[in-house]
């Protein structure tokens, strides 16, 4: 019989799953034909051992990898039996999470990424909770995490694709810039710079090991942005060892609302 894939949340819904408590993984994979094994794994942090023929398939993760990091695997393992079933398919850490993928099937890991984050952070469920938060911070972000049993990186990397207000997220290593994800209402202008300023706060943590930031200061935008008059819009930053948010005081300087960053 032909495989018709199915989208996210036309599994959850087929399971009657309404709750990020009761998203099982394994349970999950087992009802859609595959075994999930936990081991030691060489050069990857997970692979897919399919037969679609008979629609049965091993799904196995790096067991030395980190309980969150397991369970955004599995369901990016998920997506590619989902979407990509009968191919031998082998993810490196690169092809896992927000930052895409190799040069080599990019659309496809990042189609396996999209679905792992709408299994995991489904929009019908998000969207209710959403409510009860006004603005899109750190705070929101980590008590959503946890609600959600994801990363602080994947719960803010949901929410900028999700549009919960115009932003970007970008990630930065001691080497400079390493990526970013916009909402689509943010203009292409807005590019991160390729190096953090040493006037950022994002700076003294990720290189002089300052404490994270328990409030949002004010700085100029041209401290992150090379943009014209960018010097005469004023943002708020508030940072952490892992992440960063930037927040405009007005949305028609830069069509934005905040900015989170995670620093590598």
């Amino acid at each position: 019989m032909m495989h018709r894939p199915q989208s996210a949340e036309d599994i959850l819904r087929g399971l009657a799953i309404c709750s990020p408590e009761e998203i099982d993984l394994e349970e999950i994979a087992f009802c859609q034909g595959a075994k999930v094994k936990y081991r030691e794994l060489d050069g990857c942090e997970a692979y897919l051992l399919a037969d679609a023929t008979l629609g049965r398939a091993i799904i196995s993760i790096d067991e030395r990898a980190n309980p969150l990091r397991q369970r955004f695997s599995l369901a990016h393992e998920i997506g590619h039996w989902e979407r990509h079933r009968g191919q031998l398919l082998v993810c490196s850490k690169e092809d896992i999470g927000g930052s895409g993928g190799r040069k080599n099937g990019v659309s496809r890991e990042k189609a396996a990424n999209q679905f792992a984050a709408e299994l995991m952070m489904p929009e019908f469920m998000l969207k209710p909770i959403l409510r009860d938060y006004r603005r899109f911070n750190m705070h929101a972000v980590r008590q959503l995490a946890s609600t959600f049993n994801t990363s602080k990186t994947a719960m803010a990397y949901r929410l900028v694709e999700m549009e919960k207000e115009p932003c970007i997220l970008a990630a930065y290593s001691k080497s400079g810039y390493v990526w970013h994800i916009s909402s689509k209402s943010i203009g292409h202008q807005w590019w991160p710079r390729r190096f953090l300023d040493p006037q950022s706060n994002a700076y003294s943590i990720l290189f002089n090991g300052s404490r994270d930031d328990a409030t949002m200061s004010d700085l100029d935008a041209d401290t992150w942005f090379d943009v014209p008059r960018a010097d005469r819009i004023e943002i708020g930053e508030q940072s952490f060892r892992v992440t960063t948010i930037l927040s405009w005081r007005s949305l028609s300087h830069a069509a934005s609302e905040c900015w989170p960053i995670e620093l590598a």
